[in-house]
């Protein structure tokens, strides 16, 4: 289900963007899960002790292609403990761990990172599969189901001493049909999940309590994530991202995530920095956000990517440096020929609610920040029914430098080279006195701004407009109502 309808008008020379849900709120889109022949092999038989000081993969891995080469099935992992280093997912093979069953990821017996000709266009980790606790590429029908799996000696970073050691739990290139359900990670390494132009997947019920980052969708269709628990990560949490490890350029499409509670030291929900191929229909409902110090809600489009149709709805958070940065960048790392500058277009945010934000750099209090480019405008964005409590205590400064400084000048929205965008049901308020305006905006073509409400304190201005094409204000307390074709300048 497209969860999205666009709509735009203009009327009497005024843009009236009205950006709406086609239902109060998404529904699931229930992708058809991976099924399996009744036939089960046990590790046991092949070899595997489960007593946590042998290395088990050779046997896992016997187990496996005993499954798939007699037509798939069942691996099954009775309670124990399976040391291992790179178990080679298989089609048609579904690995059911017993509820006390835990796979631990071993101090060496890595497979060597695969050679990848395109590897200086994103990062070692991203690059490689093999060397992992588990992957497979160019599988399908695959399931992994239950109990605990850690990587153990898995590293977070690169490896630059060339150790026979992996960086990933679980990695798969060019998968189809894959299920993840019900498995905990108490640690991870550089990343827990790396799938990469993968489709029909599935993970839900998933917990991560320790890792870089948790999740990272790369190049991926089709896809729903639901009822996970991801904390303890270092970096993000849930990354939708487009590379170009597999040598081309690959569009990611129909991604529902819902039901799900994030920590992280970085951003919860992110879309880059790897940005080349396109997104599109991408839908979050029922998110909780309790840490994160980067962005809660963080989108970026770095390398060309055309970021089209996002919904947020029902999202909460706390503990939070930005709670929401959505920017376009020129970095263009990608082995496209005909390169150019992305876009970011059809965005809604709804029922957002945000308190203690925390600055992750004492005394810089960010606001929530939304910046195209000149020649790459954001356009149509919606926020409403949204309520952020800053965390205030910012003194007025001059709008100057990179955007991120320049954002700097408000204390609670920032808005530049946007166009279409609506601002409706909005409360912006603070702890503690800050000087900065509440919102600024520069370089906006179609500003509408209805039920917004501004805290104001003495000696500050509720906002700051700068070269405003079209803009509209009603019953936002403490401004006057207008309809204007222009203004090149006002502060109020």
């Amino acid at each position: 289900m497209d969860c999205r309808i666009w709509t735009l008008v203009l009327c009497c020379g005024l843009s009236v963007v009205a950006l709406g849900a086609g239902a109060d709120s998404c529904t699931p889109p229930n992708f058809p899960l991976p099924e399996f022949r009744p036939a089960i092999f046990n590790v046991r038989d092949f070899g595997a002790t489960g007593n946590g000081r042998d290395n088990d993969t050779a046997a896992i891995n016997r187990t496996i292609e005993k499954c798939s080469a007699t037509g798939g099935g069942d691996v099954t992992l009775p309670k124990g403990t399976y040391l291992a280093a790179s178990i080679h997912l298989q089609s048609n093979v579904r690995l059911t761990l017993d509820k006390d069953a835990v796979i631990i990821g071993a101090n060496s017996g890595y497979d060597p990172p695969e050679p990848n000709p395109f590897e200086k266009y994103q990062d070692f980790g991203h690059s490689h599969f093999h060397n992992a606790l588990m992957w497979g590429e160019k599988i399908e029908n695959v399931a992994i189901v239950g109990g605990r799996i850690n990587g153990g000696a898995i590293i977070e970073g690169d490896d630059n001493e060339g150790r026979d050691i992996g960086d990933k739990v679980i990695a798969i290139k060019s998968g189809r049909n894959l299920l993840f359900d019900g498995i905990t990670h108490e640690n991870g390494g550089h990343f827990v999940y790396l799938l990469n132009d993968c489709e029909q997947v599935t993970l839900s019920n998933i917990v991560v309590k320790k890792s870089r980052d948790a999740v990272n969708l790369v190049s991926c269709r089709n896809v729903q994530l639901h009822d996970c628990n991801f904390t303890g990560c270092g970096d993000d949490s849930l990354a939708l991202k487009s590379d170009y490890a597999v040598g081309r350029k690959i569009d990611s499409a129909n991604i529902y995530v819902w039901n799900c509670y994030l920590e992280t030291a970085a951003n919860a929900l992110q879309f880059g920095a790897e940005s080349i191929g396109n997104f599109r229909n991408i839908n979050f409902w029922n998110i909780r956000i309790g840490r994160a110090w980067k962005a809660g809600i963080g989108m970026r489009s770095a390398d060309g990517a055309i970021i089209d149709g996002v919904a947020y709805r029902d999202v909460s958070m706390k503990s939070v440096d930005t709670p929401i940065s959505i920017t376009l960048g020129h970095r263009l790392l990608s082995g496209e020929t005909d390169r150019k500058v992305g876009a970011i277009q059809n965005i809604l945010i709804s029922n957002l609610a945000v308190t203690d934000q925390r600055p992750r750099v004492d005394g810089i209090v960010r606001p929530s920040l939304i910046a195209g480019l000149p020649e790459s405008p954001i356009e149509n964005l919606s926020l409403e029914h949204v309520q952020i409590v800053g965390k205030g205590g910012g003194t007025k400064t001059e709008e100057k430098g990179p955007r991120r400084e320049a954002a700097l000048a408000a204390a609670g929205l920032f808005i530049q080279n946007a166009r279409n965008v609506q601002i409706r049901d909005v409360a912006l308020s603070y702890e503690r006195a800050d000087s900065r305006p509440s919102l600024i905006a520069h370089g906006v073509s179609g500003l509408n701004m209805e039920d917004v409400k501004l805290e104001r304190f003495p000696g500050s201005a509720l906002i700051r407009l700068e070269k405003i094409d079209k803009l509209q204000v009603a019953r936002c307390p403490g401004l006057s109502d207008r309809a204007i074709e222009h203004v090149e300048m006002a502060e109020e």
